[in-house]
């Protein structure tokens, strides 16, 4: 694949992290989650739309950047999240439908990113 098309494909996976994860802290919060996590979520997903426009407007720093969220959250927060908050709260199809395909744009960000 040429790298305009692994651009497209680093900030179309940074895009739906921002807004899966956004959306989902929304829906639990309406299940009586906590605040913390929205205005959390929120401040992430605008961290990833800017990666995502400099991603796609070839700024070099993207794939360094994308490339460091991917590793942080595959490795520490994802895995922590999952035992410390998603296992207790004895999940619902759609908290595992989140899990699975916040992990997989993880996978995808962090492939994309060492394409570049």
């Amino acid at each position: 694949m040429g790298e305009d098309m692994w651009r497209t494909v680093l900030s179309a996976a940074l895009c739906i992290n921002a807004v899966a994860g956004f959306a989902y802290r929304l829906f639990r919060l309406s299940k009586g989650g906590p605040l913390g996590d929205v205005l959390g979520q929120a401040v992430l997903g605008v961290v990833l739309l800017a990666i995502a426009v400099a991603a796609a407007t070839g700024a070099s720093f993207a794939a360094w950047a994308s490339l460091l969220y991917a590793a942080l959250f595959g490795v520490v927060v994802m895995p922590l999240w999952v035992v410390a908050v998603l296992i207790p709260l004895r999940p619902q199809r759609l908290d595992l439908v989140f899990t699975a395909v916040y992990w997989l744009a993880l996978i995808v960000i962090g492939v994309a990113a060492l394409a570049l």
